[in-house]
């Protein structure tokens, strides 16, 4: 058998660059897509640990959510009005999840409750949230989606709010997860000449697939060999640059040697990438 050559990737020039450049946008764009540039950040950091480590299927996992982080923050640059929907449906799933909790304690306490759970305790959790965190539009939208005049969960109306939050429109399934309709609704990019789907569309696949447990991809051998990291190079140029290129003219402005030094630094990556095509 062909011993595989292992190699190693550094991406602390790329990530040292990355940040520089999308400090500067982050001041001038506010959130929430600084967030998302800080997101990208954070796992292009995860990635050069894991590089280190030689953590081949995590980095894909890692890299599918990147293209993720950069499929929203295109998305919410080209449809800017999308911005407070995104944080107010955010707002509603973290609201579901703490009932989520609600309903699981429920469950051991119908179980003969082995943990010595309150649901008291919990109830009042969620319903804080409800009363403290949650902003007026959707404290309105919750009571009359479900013609409540105050909420309070029992076991009364406790089936009725878990059918509220399982079909909801709004929560089951809002616009930022839907991959789908977020490609559909982007233009291609600046001179790009292809679908920003088609461009990033294998790579996001491949890395789903090992996300969800592909069982051929997590059985077979996986090694940061010169095929493997050539293809993470490439993805992380177009994680690193995508964003770049869906910015409006006008809407900010960019050192220049800071823009110039991450172009240098994605154009090496990518140098030999033909040889594996």
């Amino acid at each position: 058998m062909e011993k595989v050559k292992i190699k190693t990737l550094n991406l602390n020039n790329l990530i040292d660059a990355c940040f520089d450049v999308y400090q500067e946008i982050g001041f001038q764009i506010g959130e929430p897509r600084t967030i998302l540039l800080r997101k990208i950040i954070s796992h292009l950091e995860c990635i050069n640990v894991l590089l280190a480590e030689q953590f081949t299927h995590e980095i894909l996992i890692i890299l599918r959510s990147a293209f993720e982080s950069v499929l929203l923050f295109c998305y919410l640059t080209v449809h800017p009005e999308k911005q407070q929907e995104y944080i107010s449906d955010s707002e509603l799933v973290e609201f579901k999840n703490t009932f989520i909790i609600v309903k699981n304690w429920k469950k051991d306490i119908d179980l003969g409750n082995p943990w010595n759970l309150d649901w008291t305790e919990i109830v009042k959790y969620h319903e804080d949230i409800f009363n403290e965190k949650l902003s007026d539009y959707n404290k309105n939208y919750i009571l009359n989606k479900l013609k409540f005049k105050e909420y309070k969960v029992n076991t009364e109306n406790f089936d009725k709010i878990d059918r509220f939050f399982r079909n909801d429109s709004r929560i089951k399934k809002p616009f930022f997860m839907n991959s789908e309709k977020m490609y559909s609704e982007l233009p291609q990019p600046y001179e790009m000449g292809a679908e920003y789907r088609d461009l990033v569309y294998s790579d996001y696949n491949i890395n789903s697939q090992v996300t969800h447990g592909q069982y051929q991809i997590w059985t077979r051998g996986m090694y940061t060999d010169d095929r493997f990291l050539e293809n993470v190079k490439m993805q992380l140029m177009k994680i690193v640059t995508y964003p770049l290129l869906y910015l409006k003219k006008g809407e900010i402005t960019i050192n220049l040697k800071k823009l110039a030094r991450l172009k240098n630094i994605t154009d090496q990556l990518i140098a030999n990438i033909n040889k594996y095509q």
